[in-house]
């Protein structure tokens, strides 16, 4: 025996990794080590991180132990390669192992490796979202590890048995095989691999349970076990752990810091894990204000095999996509595997949050429902205070004030136990809109005040500035209020499709064009550009509503004069703004999205109703000059004139069309919602037909509403 391999075989005893590896290195250099050595050299380049020689040497090692006829070694490190390449995001070559590994030990059941084997499919069931078979599969591996005194298969059955009880949503019970298996890991008779596994494994469910105190303490306790071991290579999923929590707790600083060096050090070990430290990245900077950070860590994930739900949608929220954002919450919700079913107590609250803002208030109430579900489940505070926020939520969409109250009040308490004051900022900023819609105005103004002061004490400081100028606005007696404007081309993709690249390119250069020029002329100021839409706002209603008028009319003008024009439906809505940096968010701006999407080709939907705190100016000069007006209490009811009628002085009276009401939430039945359009567009129907659309904001009832339609038509002598 060399020197450099005894010294070798006792630093990889005493877990001195770097020597180990030093010493068995230049022992393999001298002569060709036995399997059994080889595969201490891998372990120790797995340990000391030296990730760029670690997969040839599990393969020299494989290799090594065919050769010798041990088939079980070789099944071994079968194992271990497919393991690897799972982690590097290569299922392809890892399933390729796997197979490899079963075919190895067909005839060979009663041995360690087969359990290990038998383990590792218990993962691909849960991966593919079996749950019957991911869990007794766990149950089968727990008992093969007890009969043959394997701590190793025991431990890991156990975890697994409990992480298919919480997707099951059995939380309790799962969370008690984790306890379990955690002291197993705890006894010290388990390889560093296994115990490692279960560490993070058990954080991993404390985190998706909402049990960050517990997580927290597992967190430290791994951390530990680490530095006992000397182990490098599962720190870099310690840290991101350790990001949770802190950010959790409102250390945004320190989570940035321990999100980016988890990324840094799981890039060079397991990138399908890196995947969650960049998302954990983006929602620290989601919280931070940084939405281009946000958007460069959840991009980053993403190209790492990872859906960085729920952190991308919510920030999609922030920047004004509501469908999107409920688009894409929802589409991680419907992903079938264990892990993502077992993170429901994490994704369900912001599906409650995205779906209120963009109207779907049927999915806000089946998600607050079946998050209360798990709440009455688990003994775990956080997800009862999600819960509390999900139903507060729901009940202020829906006009119960005094239950939104009751419920966003046990949420703010709920989150302050928890000492998270992100959260318990976020809660207590609802809670100030329910005691708004009650009228209790200085309570609201409070509720916002010590929601800033906690948004500021973190450095979430887009927020505080948000808190900052709306409490300033409230303040004066006023709220700032601004007239969006969504615009969209109806039809684009079948168009591009059509025209092909180049011709679309050039048709929507035009559009882009044409269309600020307008707002130009209007005093709009763009906000958005993106795809074949804009997202504009005009200080004074009535520029809006005449810029609006004047693109219809152009794109009719060209559409006559050319024979084509791009169709452009329009949404307007006045309402109080939340400037952030330039850009728009909040409750108004998804408004705004929805009305437009409800607008059919060359359409205009317009809520331009003032908020009832605000003081409406005179009704001509939100009308414009020459126009009429109707005004009932605080809401100023603008009759427009259609955008294509350019000979009459007639205007439409206005109205809503039953199939647009039944698409809109209740609570915009208003008498301000108006639907201009070309009369062409109204469907061909019989005078009792037409009788039952229902007319708001003027004397006349159905009847006679659509008498004046016919009226118009006769005097203006069109066609339309």
């Amino acid at each position: 025996m060399t020197d450099d391999l005894a010294a070798g075989r006792k630093a990889y005893a005493e877990h001195r990794w770097a020597d180990a590896y030093a010493h068995l290195s230049s022992a393999d250099r001298s002569a060709a080590l036995d399997p059994s050595d080889l595969e201490r050299l891998a372990e120790s380049a797995r340990w000391s991180r030296h990730f760029e020689t670690l997969l040839d040497l599990l393969e020299r090692t494989g290799s090594a132990y065919g050769e010798a006829g041990d088939d079980r070694g070789a099944a071994r490190l079968a194992l271990s390669l497919a393991r690897e390449h799972f982690q590097r995001g290569d299922s392809a070559v890892s399933s390729g192992w796997l197979a490899r590994a079963s075919t190895l030990l067909s005839d060979d059941t009663e041995c360690a490796e087969y359990g290990l084997l038998q383990w590792m499919m218990c993962r691909a069931m849960s991966e593919s979202g079996n749950v019957d078979a991911h869990r007794d599969l766990a149950v089968r591996v727990a008992e093969h590890g007890r009969r043959l005194r394997a701590p190793d298969l025991e431990g890991l059955g156990l975890l697994d048995q409990g992480h298919a009880l919480i997707v099951e949503g059995r939380l309790d019970e799962g969370m008690a095989f984790i306890d379990e298996a955690n002291a197993l890991a705890a006894s010290g008779s388990l390889t560093l691999m296994a115990a490692g596994t279960i560490y993070c494994s058990t954080i991993f469910a404390c985190r998706n349970l909402g049990d960050w105190r517990r997580a927290g303490e597992w967190t430290d306790t791994a951390s530990r076990w680490c530095e006992r071991q000397s182990v490098s290579g599962f720190p870099g999923l310690c840290r991101f752990h350790r990001a949770e929590v802190r950010r959790l707790r409102g250390s945004l600083d320190e989570a940035e810091r321990d999100a980016v060096d988890a990324a840094d050090e799981l890039m060079g070990s397991a990138p399908r894990f890196a995947a969650w430290a960049f998302h954990e990245l983006g929602e620290v900077r989601r919280r931070r204000g940084d939405p281009s950070g946000a958007t460069a860590a959840f991009r980053r994930a993403s190209e790492l095999g990872f859906d960085p739900q729920p952190g991308l949608a919510l920030l999609r929220l922030d920047q004004g996509q509501p469908d999107a954002a409920l688009q894409a919450v929802s589409n991680a919700l419907a992903d079938e595997s264990g892990f993502v079913q077992e993170q429901r107590a994490f994704l369900l609250p912001a599906q409650v949050t995205i779906a209120v803002a963009a109207g779907a208030v049927d999915v806000a109430r089946a998600a607050a429902s079946a998050l209360t579900t798990l709440a009455e489940a688990s003994t775990t505070s956080a997800v009862a205070a999600s819960a509390a926020g999900a139903r507060g939520q729901v009940a202020l969409a829906e006009g119960r004030v005094d239950d939104a109250i009751h419920e966003l009040g046990r949420c703010v308490a709920g989150w302050a136990e928890l000492d998270a004051p992100y959260e318990a900022a976020q809660a207590k900023v609802e809670l100030a809109r329910a005691y708004d819609g009650a009228g209790r105005h200085d309570d609201g103004v409070m509720e916002l005040e010590s929601a800033r002061a906690g948004f500021e004490r973190i450095g979430a400081a887009a927020a505080a500035a948000d808190l900052t100028s709306r409490l300033s606005a409230w303040a004066s007696g006023r709220r700032p209020v601004r007239t969006f404007m969504f615009t969209d081309i109806v039809g684009s993709t079948k168009l591009v499709e059509a025209l092909g690249d180049e011709a679309w390119d050039a048709l929507l250069t035009w559009h882009d064009r044409t269309l600020r020029s307008v707002f130009e002329q209007f005093a709009g100021v763009e906000i958005k550009h993106e795809g074949d839409g804009f997202f504009v706002t005009f200080d004074d209603t009535s520029g809006a509503v005449e810029a609006a008028r004047a693109i219809q009319r152009r794109l009719a003008d060209h559409r006559r004069e050319h024979g084509f024009a791009v169709q452009v439906r329009i949404g307007l809505h006045t309402t109080e703004a939340t400037e952030r940096h330039g850009d728009y968010g909040g409750k108004g701006v998804h408004e705004t999205a929805r009305i437009a999407a409800a607008a059919g080709a060359g359409e205009i939907v317009a809520d331009l109703r003032m908020p009832p705190q605000v003081v409406v100016p005179s009704a001509a000069r939100q009308a414009g000059s020459g126009s009429p007006a109707r005004t009932r209490s605080s809401t100023s009811g603008i009759g427009l004139r259609s955008p294509h009628d350019m000979q009459t002085d007639q205007w439409i009276v206005p109205w809503i069309s039953t199939t647009l009401a039944g698409s809109l939430p209740a609570r915009w039945w208003s008498p301000s919602m108006f639907w201009v359009t070309r009369v062409s567009s109204l469907p061909r129907r019989s005078r009792a037909t037409r009788a039952r659309w229902p007319a708001f904001g003027s004397a006349f009832h159905a009847g006679e509403l659509s008498r004046s339609c016919h009226e118009r038509r006769r005097t203006s002598g069109s066609s339309r």
